[in-house]
């Protein structure tokens, strides 16, 4: 399921963006979405899993926060790298 959400983010890039952003891909719509994507698993996720929105309720908050971030800034640039790496495929 994670998988398909992210291809789902994905897609709202190309759709917000445009195919043009494809062709010419930049860093900035890629940071966009997905380090906006954090929002689904601090407001959404976390706290369906019983660690309070934003990890608030676990031992360590910042950590837990700190880490989602981490993890949604990688799938950020990887949408970047891969739109890079598509240009020099097509």
């Amino acid at each position: 399921m994670h998988y398909a959400i992210g291809i789902a983010f994905a897609a709202l890039l190309v759709s917000l963006w445009g195919l043009e952003w494809v062709r010419n891909p930049t860093l900035a719509p890629a940071l966009i979405v997905g380090v906006g994507s954090v929002v689904i698993p601090c407001f959404i996720m976390q706290p369906a899993l019983g660690i309070g929105i934003a990890g608030s309720r676990t031992p360590k908050p910042t950590i837990t926060r700190l880490k989602s971030l981490a993890a949604h800034l990688a799938f950020a640039i990887g949408l970047f790298l891969a739109a890079k790496a598509w240009t020099l495929l097509v």
